[in-house]
């Protein structure tokens, strides 16, 4: 019996199968824009038969897909109408008052998915308990129905006021609107949003029938062509929450998947750092159109209910919020495809991608803009001959690309590269530095764990900067999000508006019969069968009067308001340094998931390697600390638990290199994992 984990990146798949026996092979393809689903398929096919499995051992695949957000980053789905409570229709185009950028004069929110001439309003009204001011005019919502058809918008989606109290309007709305637009998507906000926001939740809506039609599209599309492999097992879908949705649930709420691919890699990166003892960890994942980074604690990914599409400079209020579950990361463009140029003088690296097609220079399919990728190509980091999914880099492609913009900046070739590799590795840190300090969490107190192909290249000089001590490259890191999909459980999570002060009288029995009543709401979807269900509960809390909420995690069991309250302090203490404990804490927002425990299973075996291991390799490499230097080549596959390396060197695999900075000690761990010891550069 075996289970395969695809990951869909914006430049390769990745494909990890996994025997009951612990054994991993994995695979890397293209991700081929004009054939995605076939890359897919040909992948399968190839990772089956490297591993000698028949298609029907097979019993699960677990997906991570981008399909649902590139549609919003590229502006690719349908005409959108959106229906709002009278007065409201133009939330989409106000959004927040609050400036992202407060001195910048010429700054522009990001633009709404939905066009003002097809925002829309009608009549009726609820207030905030629930209870019904005006009736819902239903004459009036077909007049807006036939104004709908005649745009030619091919999804809909209805936000009223206060409809996470009472949503029988929009319930109602979206049966007249179904029964009159035959064909078409469309979605109530208290479908997907059960928070008060109203901007949020609305944006929530939109966004989900914006990308309904793309990612079912996909979604059927790939189950339909998966048995042709000889595969017939169910498909879990990774949500951004990092829990696992059934193919049913995803085409209902396709909005959930929007960070599918980053979720897993966190996923990952818990489940392998706690494997070795580390249940504290940064996940840094870098693939080929961008670098994701998030922090996990106690063995948990920390999460947010604040979530942004199309944030500039991870700026929050930039970009377009969504309200769903999901793990706090911090992602930016800097990949291996990431393009650098000159501007004024300075080194940029990214957002812009050569994508998979056609790459970077080096990947010899007609990209002639220098990457990161053909940066670490000339600083020697990469094996031409052995890279991600067979590719035979093209080093004088590379060089003539790096040698453009060396010229436009008055340095030699190598300087050029490193200062690309620099500028890119410096994207990072910041990145990991919003997610960390800034939340109130010491980097230093924690082990860095690189996933994605440019994860171990970029790693250990990052863990160095950021005064991480070890980090951890995971066999298979190239993959680290398919393997993550492995060790991801299904969920299901609701979220409701309820305000509730800690200090109310009634506040013991109150609390009880808000989360008991989604437990139980919860407990009404399907997981499938096996595994015992748990339930995993945050409260969005603030001190009254505040505006906005942390997520403090609770114990259901023991979730009396004096233990709540305690809680919020602290977490409140580590993020700010002090406590307001004599001041009343309240409860905003109540979000409770039902994760399915996974079956156990046997830990993946190391590689016992050679009898012998070879002798190691040598090559020419880059390093600021001592300029071209020849050091060791170690190829991963010889290596054997406790081997021990010292850098200056690097560590070869078939999808990715790890490089050892001077003074670093490179060891290998029982679960064959590389465990970089950062060291001084003396």
């Amino acid at each position: 019996m075996a289970r395969l984990g695809i990951d869909v990146g914006g430049t390769f798949v990745d494909i990890v199968l996994e025997t009951d026996g612990g054994n991993l092979v994995f695979e890397k393809v293209l991700a081929e824009p004009a054939d995605l689903v076939g890359a897919i398929t040909s992948g399968v096919e190839t990772v089956l038969h490297e591993a000698q499995v028949p298609p029907s051992a097979v019993r699960e695949i677990v997906h991570a897909t981008t399909r649902g957000s590139n549609t919003v980053l590229e502006r690719s789905g349908p005409r959108t109408a959106f229906v709002a409570t009278r007065g409201f229709r133009d939330i989409l185009q106000i959004q927040r008052a609050l400036r992202w950028s407060m001195y910048d004069v010429q700054l522009e929110k990001p633009a709404p998915l939905v066009e003002r001439s097809l925002s829309f309003d009608v009549a009726e009204r609820m207030l905030p308990d629930g209870s019904v001011l005006q009736p819902l005019t239903e004459d009036e919502l077909r007049s807006v129905a036939a104004a709908i058809r005649a745009s030619g918008a091919e999804a809909v989606a209805v936000a009223f006021l206060h409809a996470y109290a009472n949503p029988v309007h929009e319930r109602r709305a979206v049966a007249v609107l179904a029964d009159e637009l035959p064909g078409t998507v469309v979605t109530a906000s208290s479908d997907v949003s059960l928070q008060a926001r109203e901007y949020e939740r609305a944006n929530t809506a939109v966004v989900n029938s914006y990308v309904a039609t793309a990612v079912s599209d996909y979604l059927r599309e790939l189950v339909t062509k998966l048995p042709s492999t000889g595969i017939e097992a169910p498909v879990w879908i990774m949500q951004s929450s990092g829990g696992l949705a059934s193919m049913e649930q995803v085409l209902e709420r396709p909005v959930r998947t929007l960070e599918s691919g980053p979720a897993a890699g966190v996923v990952g990166a818990a489940r392998f750092g706690s494997g070795l003892g580390y249940d504290n960890v940064l996940s840094f994942d870098m693939g080929g159109t961008t670098a994701k980074a998030a922090v996990v604690n106690g063995g948990a990914p920390a999460t947010s209910s604040y979530f942004e599409l199309q944030r500039v400079g991870n700026r929050r209020g930039s970009g377009l919020p969504v309200d769903i579950a999901a793990l706090d990361l911090v992602e930016v463009g800097t990949g291996g495809g990431s393009i650098a140029h000159a501007r004024e003088g300075t080194l940029r690296v990214g957002p812009q991608s050569a994508g998979a097609d056609p790459g970077p220079a080096c990947y010899g399919r007609g990209g002639t803009a220098p990457t990161v990728t053909d940066a670490n190509v000339l600083l020697g980091y990469c094996d031409p001959s052995a890279f991600a999914g067979g590719i035979a880099l093209d080093v004088d492609a590379a060089a003539a690309a790096v040698d453009g913009l060396a010229a436009s900046l008055g340095v030699d070739r190598v300087r050029a590269a490193w200062g690309i590799h620099e500028v890119a590795t410096l994207d990072m840190e910041n990145a990991i530095r919003l997610v960390s300090i800034n939340r109130g969490f010491d980097p230093r107190a924690h082990a860095l764990v690189c996933l994605g192909g440019g994860g171990p290249v970029h790693g250990p000089r990052l863990a160095r900067a950021l005064g991480v001590r070890v980090a951890v490259v995971p066999r298979a890191a190239s993959g680290g999000s398919a393997r993550g999909l492995l060790e991801a459980s299904a969920s299901v999570e609701l979220t409701r508006t309820a305000r509730l002060q800690l200090d109310d009288a009634d506040a013991g029995p109150r609390c009880k019969t808000i989360l008991n009543d989604l437990v139980d709401q919860a407990g009404a979807s399907s997981f499938g069968a096996g595994g015992d269900v748990t339930a995993v509960c945050t409260l969005g809390m603030r001190y009254a009067g505040q505006g906005y909420e942390f997520l403090v995690p609770i114990d259901v069991a023991t979730a009396d308001p004096p233990r709540i309250a305690e809680a919020f302090h602290e977490r409140y203490r580590q993020a700010y340094g002090y406590a307001e404990v004599e001041h009343p804490v309240e409860v905003v927002t109540w979000h409770v998931a039902l994760v399915r425990s996974r079956a156990e299973r046997a830990p993946a075996p190391a590689h016992a390697g050679g009898a012998r291991p070879r002798a190691p390799g040598r090559r020419t490499v880059y390093y600021p600390e001592t300029g071209l230097v020849d050091v060791d080549v170690h190829r991963r596959s010889d290596l054997r638990p406790g081997d021990t390396m010292t850098g200056p060197c690097l560590v070869t695999e078939t999808t990715t290199t790890t490089v050892a900075l001077p003074g670093d000690t490179v060891e290998v761990a029982p679960d064959g994992a590389l465990l970089v010891h950062v060291g001084d550069p003396g």
